[in-house]
């Protein structure tokens, strides 16, 4: 009776404790030259899209590229053309990092990066295939081309299942914010273009909160623009000014121009998005 009675109890407390999360689901490896890739899944977001990673190692020593590469690289380039009930995909890219090579500074990742993917399924209630061709590029002291192929079944649904690699990395991808003051996040307080003149540059008025920091800068334009390592100067108001050499720009170019900036720092990076009118470069 005594043993029945606790084979019951310990039914019951199965019952009721909550299901362990299971390791999600990934793609084999495709190996490539110095590196491999690998497709993670991670749960279903509340929104129905599925959560994806695209995972590059590389061997010690290697480095591979952001969306903008810097100085010199090639950025990654997706082909998603033979996946099945995709409707779109949304590529988010973690905080990179600056490293010299041998013609300036290059952006991107040393050793291994996860790049979070969000996949909105055509039907959601249907499983999704997603099928991944990847060109890119590692890098030690040379750049060599490499490519991988890789593809993962997404089951709709699945909100039990853990993927550390995928959320370590998500964790890295810049927080969107607006431009001005913010109390617990770095903020970008003014963009301003610099003066005209045979280096015009970009200054930014930049704060951290108390206990965080500003580590680096990255400004994107459409096309051609290109922008150097800023030049960082702590003012004694608490705030950080950044000052960025524009090294290229279309031919050209006037008016309201889009432009991304990304801060790199404590407590977590941050991207803002704005329009600013830089002045035509003088002779």
């Amino acid at each position: 009776m005594k043993s029945a009675l606790l084979s019951l109890a310990l039914a019951a407390l199965a019952f009721s404790a909550p299901a362990q999360a299971q390791e999600a689901a990934v793609s084999s490896w495709s190996r490539s030259t110095h590196s491999s890739i690998r497709l993670i899944a991670g749960a279903t977001a509340p929104s129905g899209k599925q959560r994806i990673g695209v995972e590059i190692t590389m061997a010690p020593g290697y480095k591979t590229y952001w969306r903008n590469p810097g100085d010199s690289g090639v950025p990654p380039s997706f082909d998603w053309s033979g996946s099945t009930n995709v409707g779109g995909l949304d590529v988010r890219w973690p905080a990179p990092e600056r490293f010299e090579d041998g013609t300036g500074f290059s952006i991107g990742y040393v050793g291994e990066v996860v790049v979070p993917v969000s996949v909105q399924p055509v039907d959601p209630s249907k499983p999704v295939l997603v099928v991944l061709k990847l060109d890119y590029a590692v890098c030690e002291k040379m750049c060599i081309p490499a490519k991988g192929e890789a593809q993962l079944w997404l089951e709709p649904g699945v909100t039990s299942v853990t993927s550390p690699r995928l959320e370590s990395f998500e964790a890295r991808v810049p927080i969107p914010v607006k431009l001005g003051p913010h109390k617990e996040k770095i903020s970008v307080i003014e963009v301003l273009p610099g003066e005209a003149g045979p280096e015009p540059k970009v200054k930014l008025v930049l704060q951290a909160p108390p206990d965080g920091a500003i580590e680096d800068v990255f400004v994107e334009g459409p096309g051609a623009w290109s922008f150097s390592k800023p030049v960082l100067k702590p003012q004694a108001d608490g705030t950080v000014l950044a000052h960025v050499r524009i090294t290229d720009r279309p031919k050209g170019a006037a008016g309201p121009v889009p432009f991304i900036v990304t801060v790199r720092g404590k407590p977590a990076a941050v991207e803002t998005r704005l329009e600013l009118d830089i002045p035509v470069a003088k002779p």
